[in-house]
């Protein structure tokens, strides 16, 4: 602490100003990793394309709607979504041909039997095909069996620029040709069970899009909210400097009794809904995310959570109220004297709100480099075999390599005979080595970025407090703009000291996130007791490790402020 004789009493002036550099060569490194992170969103910027992964690629790998040759064509189409009943669909896609449509069918259309109603002429201009194939050459019951043309179709709606059949008032089981030239009933299950697959890949493309749509429309309400809830919290500061202990002891049975009156109303609806004939008997897993609250709360399963998780809430507090009386006094008078030392630096209140938007614009920077660098590369084709497999045995080596990528030019006509059943599809976009290295690049950079914000601003706001604690005479030995001092002292002295610790709790983030994705593929290919006992103790262990780290590293950030 500066001092300063004043006759012969000894007057604080706040934090030391004459001190030096520190960390300087974890400065120099934070600066070279933001260099590197800038360049690899240039990058992205440059060489992605977005539209890759926001709109439908057919069986091609042409954007529906984006690229030249189907830019009229917005809509992807599903030769056969029987096909897409299978949880494999999430990863590897439909095992059907898909085509980009000028418009979703309107009707259901069954091949075979419009040729009976209507002739083959007629049906021919319903068909929906692939491109480059001479309808007028071939009866209708070739083009469906060679997989020239759809079977059949669904009356549908555009989804996120997919067709989805609308399954309202449709008959039991559909009819139509298989690659067998026979007619064989299809149950109206296994369409339903297709779209439902389909649906799980575009539910959380929609909620989103809700979100979005909810906040846009909303945005005022919630900085009304956010201003008024400031104003709450101001009024409650001033409160607390004056009655702190009254008001915190109100405040836990203030929590006490809501907790109470939230668990009998819980425990009387979980009552209500077990006698209550015809209820709803479904569990949670049971129910798809639904941004829907109604749906939760006409489930009894639902109504018991809540009513475990308040108990439990209760009994944790009620046990601290035990225990922890004199612990409980010790934070009041802490938090009275907290309170006197913002009501004394007013600043303080609206500081956090600079963090908070250095972290939003990370937060943005990280998901824009993300996206673009996920859509970086060409597009790759693999042979799919009929029951949705990558690895099958297929020689034609003409059009297929070594790992299974091949050309969908001419992979029919060429390799129809010695792989039967299979198509050159679509497998995805990018995919090679190092896009997969930037993007782990890029969630270090966002680990780091946001621990680096949140470290600054840890260390600026314990430097304009410590000049209010160790002033003896407050106000008067208080230094003019603590604050704004406190973040000059931060950003040209201690920068490298805050890019030092918060990269070692960015490091340890990664290993607890690299954990986490060992967790999933050991659960996938080896789920035993041992395994999952090994990892859930290095998780454990890394955690406990991060708690510590953090603790200590902000009561370092304390001293160098």
């Amino acid at each position: 602490m500066s001092k300063v004789d004043v006759g012969s009493e000894m007057v604080h002036r706040g934090p030391v100003k004459n001190r030096s550099c520190t960390d300087v060569f974890c400065l120099i490194i934070f600066i070279a990793f933001l260099v590197g992170w800038g360049i690899i969103g240039f990058y992205g910027f440059t060489l992605g394309d977005p539209q890759r992964l926001l709109h439908p690629t057919d069986s091609n790998g042409r954007i529906c709607g984006v690229d030249e040759t189907v830019k009229d064509k917005p809509y992807l189409f599903y030769f056969d979504l029987t096909r897409c009943a299978d949880p494999s669909v999430l990863i590897k896609g439909c095992p059907t041909p898909q085509i980009c449509v000028k418009k979703c069918p309107t009707e259901t259309f069954l091949a075979i039997a419009e040729v009976a109603q209507i002739g083959e002429a007629l049906t021919k201009t319903k068909l929906i095909c692939k491109e480059n194939v001479t309808v007028s050459q071939m009866s209708v019951k070739e083009l469906v069996d060679k997989g020239h043309c759809a079977s059949y179709y669904l009356q549908s709606e555009p989804i996120t620029s997919r067709c989805i059949p609308s399954l309202i008032n449709m008959s039991d089981s559909v009819i139509f040709s298989n690659p067998i030239t026979r007619q064989v009933e299809v149950p109206i299950e296994e369409i339903v069970n297709g779209t439902i697959g389909l649906a799980q890949l575009l539910n959380a493309g929609q909620t989103f899009d809700r979100i979005f749509q909810d906040y846009s429309e909303t945005w005022w309400i919630i900085l009304i909210g956010l201003a008024i809830s400031m104003l709450i919290s101001l009024f409650w500061i001033v409160l607390m400097r004056f009655v702190a202990g009254p008001m915190v002891w109100l405040s836990i049975i203030g929590i006490l009794a809501l907790q109470g009156v939230g668990f009998w109303y819980c425990f009387m609806r979980y009552t209500e809904l077990k006698d209550l004939p015809g209820a709803n008997n479904q569990t949670l897993a049971q129910i798809a995310f639904t941004t829907n609250l109604g749906t939760y709360l006409e489930l009894r399963e639902t109504w018991l959570a809540f009513l475990i998780i308040l108990g439990i809430s209760m009994a944790v507090i009620v046990l601290m109220l035990i225990f922890l009386r004199n612990r409980i006094r010790i934070a009041i008078a802490l938090i009275g004297h907290a309170s006197k030392a913002v009501g004394s630096i007013m600043s303080t209140l609206l500081f956090p709100i600079f963090p908070w938007v250095f972290q939003v614009l990370v937060i943005g920077y990280f998901a824009a480099v993300a996206l673009y660098a996920a859509s970086i590369g060409k597009s790759t084709f693999k042979v799919v075999g009929p029951d949705n497999m990558t690895n099958i045995d297929c020689s034609c080596t003409s059009v297929i390599d070594s790992v299974g990528t091949c050309i969908p030019l001419g992979f029919e006509q060429i390799c129809g005979s010695q792989c039967p059943g299979s198509t050159c599809r679509f497998f995805e976009t990018g995919g090679n080595y190092y896009v997969t290295v930037l993007q782990i690049y890029n969630l270090f950079g966002l680990f780091w970025g946001l621990f680096f914000v949140s470290a600054l601003a840890e260390i600026v706001l314990a430097g304009a407090f410590a000049s209010w604690y160790w002033a003896f005479n407050k106000p008067r030995d208080v230094p003019a703009y603590p604050l704004t001092n406190s973040l000059f002292r931060a950003i040209f002295y201690h920068l490298g000291t805050v890019a030092f610790g918060s990269l070692i709790i960015a490091i340890i983030r990664s290993i607890r996130v690299l954990l986490e994705y060992l967790d999933r593929k050991v659960r996938e290919y080896s789920d035993t007791c041992c395994s999952r006992s090994m990892m859930c103790l290095c998780k454990c262990c890394f955690c406990k490790r991060n708690e510590f780290l953090s603790i200590r590293i902000r009561c370092v950030f304390a001293s160098f402020a």
